[in-house]
């Protein structure tokens, strides 16, 4: 039997780890990453106990390891056993071996669509995107928020970025579904705000602006340093 954990509630519901022992989970800094802001950056540790039990052990985060709203030290993960680390809850699986692979693959409502959408002819389409390549290379580094230390680097443009946005996710809770879209211009990228007044380039209102090495996105809590490559 091979053991996952799965979102049952949160960021990403849906979303399945295989889990091992000696694999940390945590916000950033861990090999499973959940991005919720009330998790540590390294939250746990998944290991196996004096029993050969696997379990998941608190690594002294700050909001620990909580099984009905008592907070734990650790959690035996057996088949069934739901618990929550800051407000993510998850659910213990096990399944055969033979299965695994097919059951680990990230499952989420965005990703179904994006697979979809890859796939599908829209009837009655009025226009066509022209890409073109951003050059050079923009690259997007998340410094403050949920997705703190993320980094994107963009090839090709247009983009979008969003709370509903398949091509760019902003996971800020205060993200609009629309945020910003990304231009090529010459030599450098053009920043067109979608949200008004719920984007700022270097703290100020913007509708557009080419953007230039080092300057700031913010969108909620979120800042995003820009940089070419």
């Amino acid at each position: 039997m091979v053991t996952f954990i799965e979102i049952a509630a949160g960021s990403n519901e849906g979303s399945r780890f295989k889990i091992e022992p000696g694999k940390t989970i945590g916000r950033s800094h861990a090999d499973i990453v959940i991005k919720d802001p009330k998790i540590s950056s390294t939250h746990g540790e998944f290991a196996l106990d004096g029993k050969g039990q696997l379990v998941l052990m608190d690594l002294g985060s700050s909001n620990g390891i909580h099984i009905n709203g008592r907070r734990v030290k650790k959690v035996a993960l057996l088949p069934g056993v739901v618990f929550e680390l800051g407000r993510t809850q998850l659910r213990v699986v096990t399944v055969e071996e033979n299965i695994a692979v097919d059951f680990g693959r990230f499952v989420t409502w965005r990703g179904i669509v994006g697979a979809q959408l890859s796939t599908m002819t829209i009837a009655n389409e009025k226009r066509s995107v022209n890409l073109q390549s951003f050059s050079p290379a923009l690259k997007l580094i998340f410094t403050q928020g949920i997705q703190a230390d993320e980094e994107i680097i963009l090839g090709y443009g247009p983009r979008s970025a969003g709370s509903d946005s398949l091509d760019i996710e902003l996971l800020d809770e205060d993200a609009p579904s629309q945020a910003f879209e990304l231009h090529p211009g010459p030599g450098m990228v053009e920043l067109k705000v979608t949200a008004t007044g719920q984007v700022t380039l270097n703290n100020k209102s913007i509708d557009a602006e080419m953007l230039k090495d080092g300057d700031l996105i913010s969108v909620g809590n979120t800042r995003i340093k820009v940089s070419y490559l």
